[in-house]
Formats: structure tokens, sequence, C-alpha cells
């Protein structure tokens, strides 16, 4: 569990990463401005005569990011820089320290450090089990997690390059499942139900992720429009009439809804209460989707509703998902 939870943690930070814009706050990977314990104020990224710089640090000046070359005191910059001590970073011209958008990434970065250490024991654990497929299951979770860590330092290289943010969210999505198919696995716990009622949670499974998929990149076009100088009380309204996914998004929460109710119908009212409020959570977490979709579409397109929203759709799915592995048909 707490694998799972510490990677949920990392999907949250990440979407407080996306609300505040701090993606870039750590220009570099994995330290940040060369340094392991982030900057907190400006002096410490501007050129300062006398001061010490190790190789690896790194300056903002003249909205260009450079980086120490070798370790040395500083006397004159124009000098340094033509000795070859300063070179510009070339990986991306983003050149902006802000402390609080430095500080929520490094935050980001250590939640998903942390989260490869219950990977770790799970994976034990699962060995200990002798059980086969949890232990491919749990050693398949450490190596999806050295992906998305991997993959978080090439969106960082490429400055928040387009629909590396979606994969990076899809990665950390597969450490969940992954997690909640080894956690349903070591409690055994399995319900009979309807073969319908089961094809039906896995059709809303499919159209629940897909419309996950289809909302980050709505949310890359919204950053987009956003960086374009666009107001957010004239969003919708320009999503609505130029953006075909943000329309197929908007209906598809519709298809979601339906696919939803009909496993719920299918499932009966009755149940043990671990499924129960399987299904209540479900419920209510669409709920939610509904609001926090109604107001993008007549509230001005809030940035706090935006992660929320995310969170909301990936609780639908999660949820679903372990109710699927604590299911079998009859």
């Amino acid at each position: 569990r707490a694998s799972f939870w510490l990677a949920f943690l990392v999907v949250l930070a990440g979407s407080v990463v996306r609300m505040t814009g701090s993606g870039m706050g750590c220009p570099d990977w994995p330290k940040c401005f060369g340094l392991l314990v982030p900057p907190t104020e400006a002096s410490q990224v501007t050129w300062t005569p006398g001061a010490v710089y190790d190789e690896g640090r790194m300056l903002v000046k003249n909205d260009t990011l450079w980086v120490a070359q070798s370790a040395f005191v500083a006397r004159d910059f124009d000098a340094e820089r033509a000795r070859g001590q300063w070179q510009p970073y070339l990986k991306h011209d983003y050149a902006t320290f802000n402390a609080a958008h430095t500080w929520i990434e490094f935050i980001n970065r250590c939640l998903g450090a942390f989260a490869g250490i219950p990977a770790l024991l799970l994976l034990l654990a699962a060995a200990l089990s002798r059980d086969l497929r949890t232990t491919l299951l749990a050693l398949l979770g450490v190596l999806a997690l050295g992906f998305v860590a991997w993959l978080g330092k090439l969106v960082v290289d490429g400055n928040l390059i387009p629909h590396s943010i979606t994969i990076h969210m899809l990665g950390a999505l597969a450490i969940l499942c992954i997690d909640s198919v080894i956690i349903q696995r070591l409690r055994g716990l399995t319900v009979r139900w309807q073969r319908s009622a089961r094809w039906g949670l896995a059709f809303a499974l499919a159209v629940t992720l897909a419309q996950i998929l289809i909302g980050t990149e709505v949310r890359e076009v919204v950053d987009l429009l956003l960086k374009q100088g666009l107001g957010r009380p004239d969003l919708a309204t320009s999503l609505a009439e130029s953006h075909v996914l943000y329309l197929i998004h908007r209906s598809g929460y519709w298809v979601v809804l339906a696919a939803h109710a009909f496993w719920i119908w299918r499932m009966g009212p009755f149940g043990q209460k671990h499924v129960l409020r399987a299904r209540n959570a479900v419920v209510l977490l669409l709920v939610g989707q509904l609001a926090t979709g109604l107001l993008f579409a007549y509230g001005a397109f809030p940035d706090w509703a935006q992660p929320i929203h995310l969170l909301l759709g990936l609780g639908v799915f999660l949820t679903s998902w372990g109710l699927y592995w604590r299911t079998t048909s009859r």
C-alpha cells in the first residue's frame, strides 16, 4: 500500500507542478542548478565576485543559463567566460529562477525518489511469496518507476516538449495499476460477478483511460493558449471553436458516465462491503468530474480546478481498476 500511495502522491505532486507552472523550476536533472539542495534566493544563482563555484554549478546571467566547467573563485565573469570556465547550458534555453517553482519541482522529484523504496520492498515481499506472476508484476513496477524517472529527465532537458508530459503521466498511471494488481493478488479477495457486469466494467475502464489521455492532450493545448496570451475566461470559447480534441473530451464524459452506469446496473444493489464502497466512490468521483468540467465551461477555467479534475479522473480509473481485479466472471 505504501508503494501505491507514494506513487499516487507523485501524480498529485505532478499535478501541482503543472498547475503552478513549476516544471522547469529545476532546469537540470537530477540536481537543481547544479546543487543537491536547491537555491532559495536569487543571489545563489547570480554571479558574485569572490564566490567559490564548483564544477557543474549553474547561474542565470544575461537571460542565459551558465554552467561552471571547473571549480574556481569568481573574479571577472567576462574573463572567466573567455577562458571557458563558464559555458552556456545547451539542452534548452530556459533561464529563469523562481524560488517557489524550484522547491515545488524539487519536492516532486523527492517524492518520486522515495516511491522507489516501497517499490523495492514490494518486489522483495512478492519474491518471498514465491508467486511468480506477482514477482514479475513487482519487477515490472520497479522497471516502470525507472522509466518514469528517466522520462522525467527528458521532459526537463526538452523544456517540457509536447506530448512528453502525457507519456510521463501515463507511466505513473501504469505504476499505480501494477501496484493495485499486486495488492489484490496478495490479499486474495475475489468476488464472482455476472459476465456482463465484468465486461461492462472492462469497457468502462477503456473509455475512462481514453478520456484521461485526451484530457492531458487538451491540457497541453490550454498551456499553449495561455502562453500565447489568451485569458482564462476566453479559454472555453476558443477551445470549443477551434479544437476538436476539446469537443471530444467534453462529449466523452457522457460515454464514460454511461459505461459506468451499465456495470453498476448489472452489478445489482447488493454485494460485499468493499465492493459497495468502491462503487459508491466511483459515483462520487464521477459527480466531482462533472462539477469541475462545468467550472471549465462556465467558471472562467480556474487553474486550481485543473489538477483536481485530473485527480478525480484518475480516481475513477484506479478505483474501477482495483474493483476489476477483485472480481471474476461466473
